[in-house]
């Protein structure tokens, strides 16, 4: 009886030792436990990321735009202690794209000449573009300063070049949503600001897609007693780099990516009539047919608002004519 007890419990126990190797061969596997239970943690944190993180809507889907602006003028904005206006048209947003003009005003004209001198405005509401108006003063739209500089030609504790690259785009872009990559973004200067037209696009290559520059000044080794370059630059004669390098826009051309509107008059006093010239027909050798380039040498014209003013239409047609998506123009 004792053999035969002894002889049961043996076999029940070889049928229960397969039963506690499966069982202890399921405890012996974390991994797949930690893995479910990494998955399940992960899961908030990765939808919020993707919540935080800026998304493109405007690129993404061209019926979705991010602008919360109210048409009208929008005044005194403030970029570290330099003041901007910003004008938004009617029904702006209708066209994905968001058109946008940054209107760069002459040597030491107030950024409301344009405004107050030429119809802008009722430019900007029929072709829909927002218009960005900053206060810059006296600057050559420079990339920095020297030990040249004299004082009175230090417009802001910032260089205007640098300014407009690292300061004023960045928070048009986070304030308004505006100048932001992909959309029609397109520049306007005159005199000075036609200058900055040049190097602006320069300095922020993909950025823009077209721009228009009246009476501008492009190759300043072409006007070496001209007291503005030598205030910020030094003399030609000392600072050669200087006046051929970084802030000479003919001396890139090479570099020259967008469409270009230019005009000037013929009987410009202040800044001669060869200056565009030269700067179109450099364009022109260097980029042949690649680029839609326009220059309008007008007979008789000044340098002023009569001649500036009467620009405009001829200006805003070639933008339009730029917009990568081709939207209608509302009359």
């Amino acid at each position: 009886m004792i053999k035969d007890h002894k002889w049961k419990c043996f076999c029940q126990l070889l049928l229960i030792l397969p039963l506690l190797a499966s069982t202890t061969a399921n405890c012996s596997q974390p991994e797949a436990i930690s893995s479910v239970e990494t998955s399940t943690a992960t899961t908030p944190t990765e939808s919020l990321v993707a919540q935080t993180t800026p998304t493109d809507l405007t690129s993404q889907n061209t019926e979705i735009v991010m602008f919360n602006d109210t048409p009208g003028w929008h005044k005194n904005r403030m970029v570290d202690d330099v003041p901007y206006d910003l004008y938004v048209p009617p029904n702006y947003g209708t066209d994905a794209s968001l058109p946008c003009l940054l209107v760069l005003p002459g040597w030491d004209f107030p950024r409301t000449s344009w405004v107050e001198n030429a119809p802008l405005v009722k430019y900007a509401d029929r072709y829909g573009y927002a218009l960005i108006l900053p206060e810059m003063g006296k600057t050559l739209y420079e990339s920095q300063y020297y030990p040249e500089t004299q004082p009175a030609y230090r417009w802001n504790s910032t260089p205007g070049g640098q300014f407009i690259r690292e300061k004023l785009i960045p928070h048009i872009q986070q304030t308004h949503n505006l100048l932001q990559p992909g959309q029609h973004n397109t520049m306007l200067g005159l005199s000075t600001g036609g200058r900055g037209v040049a190097l602006i696009a320069l300095e922020n290559p993909d950025l823009f897609v077209a721009g228009a520059t009246l009476s501008g000044d492009f190759s300043q080794e072409n006007m070496t007693d001209d007291k503005l370059m030598t205030g910020v630059y030094g003399s030609f004669n000392q600072f050669r780099d200087r006046w051929l390098g970084r802030d000479n826009p003919q001396a890139r051309v090479a570099e020259w990516k967008i469409p270009l509107y230019l005009a000037h008059g013929t009987a410009d006093g202040i800044v001669p009539e060869s200056q565009s010239r030269l700067f179109y027909d450099a364009l022109s050798k260097f980029h042949g047919q690649n680029l839609s380039l326009v220059y309008d040498s007008v007979p008789g014209a000044g340098h002023d608002y009569q001649f500036w003013g009467g620009q405009l239409e001829a200006v805003f047609e070639f933008l339009q004519k730029n917009n990568r998506l081709n939207s209608g123009v509302s009359e």
